[in-house]
């Protein structure tokens, strides 16, 4: 099936975007396009196969423009963003317990949505009425194929035969003052635990802080400070901080994860690995069985709610594997066969679509692309 399809791939606000559309890149060909100069920067420099295929936009209507000399009509996106420009694919970035995934209409305006799993269903199910069900297939999640095929190669980040916490935050939320009043940092751990953590972790384990890549530019000064708290504490040999686009391989390389209200919960499920949760706001958040609560995964692992109960938490999980049951269920219900052959069947269904839609006239396009325009604006 590879080969050089004459596909566009649309990555906008995140860096980490890159690891869900990869495999199919890898797989398909085509071309990545961005008008965002970091994401650009650091594809190009992290990636450099990807050079010749990889543009930098100013906007939408230079992307257009660019898509239109380059004959592409199938754009590939994993977020809401959209060109709108040509037939569109969404692959979607996670299976978060976010709240967007309810309140973005721009989900029916897709040509295509390749769903990770029955999770990502029932949610657009009950907020939606689709009147396009063809629309929708479940295929998985390519993004983890390699980790469940075994085929990760980085080095490990440490040697020391300690084991090793992997903690991963969401982003802050920059609406968080408007959106959700409780907390100034939103559904983010990391202003209120971030420090905690390192001082009660790295005397005893490794720890790798694995940063969201969607930086929040007016709260830099917690990263600062976390850099000057690891010097300080003279932990530079088991404290790593890491920035990149695909957490797999630190997943990898950890033996228990603790995250907050993320994607990365439900990703870190394919590991069959304890899951710990630091409470971002411990006054109101709580686990929930509601499947469209943004804490409906915290019941598979124990919530950290207390500084003083860090390490006795991680003590016990690093023994006893309490949630793994709940854990398995979570993951099944969440990604569609998790198998590490999901890149396949996310490429199978992108190229049947692709050979219905290559031929058709640029009229044909140019008025289906009115329309989904119109219907945004109208949503």
């Amino acid at each position: 099936m590879s080969g050089n399809y004459k596909i566009a791939y649309w990555i906008r606000t995140d860096i980490q975007h890159f690891a869900h559309i990869r495999p199919v890149y890898d797989n398909l060909g085509g071309v990545i396009l961005t008008k965002n100069p970091v994401i650009y920067n650091y594809l190009n420099e992290n990636y450099p196969y990807l050079r010749e295929d990889l543009l930098l936009v100013k906007n939408s209507t230079e992307a257009k423009k660019v898509l239109n000399r380059m004959d592409i009509k199938l754009v590939v996106y994993t977020g809401f963003q959209m060109i709108f420009w040509g037939y569109s694919v969404q692959v979607f970035h996670g299976a978060s317990d976010k709240s967007y995934l309810l309140h973005n209409r721009r989900i029916l305006l897709y040509d295509l949505l390749l769903l990770p799993g029955k999770k990502h269903m029932e949610k657009i199910e009950s907020t939606y009425k689709l009147k396009h069900p063809e629309r929708f297939r479940m295929v998985g999640y390519p993004k983890f194929d390699r980790l469940v095929s075994n085929t990760l190669a980085r080095s490990p980040l440490f040697s020391n035969g300690k084991s090793t916490i992997l903690y991963a935050p969401t982003w802050i939320s920059e609406d968080s003052g408007t959106r959700l009043k409780f907390t100034s940092h939103g559904e983010s751990s990391l202003p209120l635990w971030g420090k905690k953590l390192i001082r009660a972790i790295s005397p005893e384990w490794n720890l790798i802080i694995k940063y969201h890549s969607r930086i929040n530019k007016n709260r830099t000064e917690i990263y600062n400070d976390i850099d000057q708290l690891i010097s300080e504490l003279g932990a530079e040999d088991s404290v790593k901080v890491v920035w990149d686009s695909d957490i797999t391989q630190y997943m990898n390389q950890a033996d228990l994860m603790i995250s907050d209200i993320s994607a990365v919960c439900y990703e870190w499920f394919h590991t069959g690995r304890p899951i710990v949760f630091a409470n971002p706001a411990p006054l109101h958040y709580k686990p929930s069985s509601d499947k469209l609560s943004n804490t409906y995964a915290w019941q598979a692992g124990d919530v950290i709610n207390r500084e003083e109960d860090i390490v006795p938490i991680i003590q016990k999980n690093l023994t006893c594997d309490n949630y793994r049951d709940i854990r398995n269920k979570l993951l099944n219900h969440s990604f569609y066969k998790p198998d590490g052959h999901a890149t396949e069947r996310q490429s199978a269904e992108i190229v049947k679509f692709y050979d219905k839609v290559k031929n058709r006239s640029r009229f044909r396009m140019i008025c289906h692309n009115i329309s989904v325009f119109v219907r945004d604006a109208l949503s």
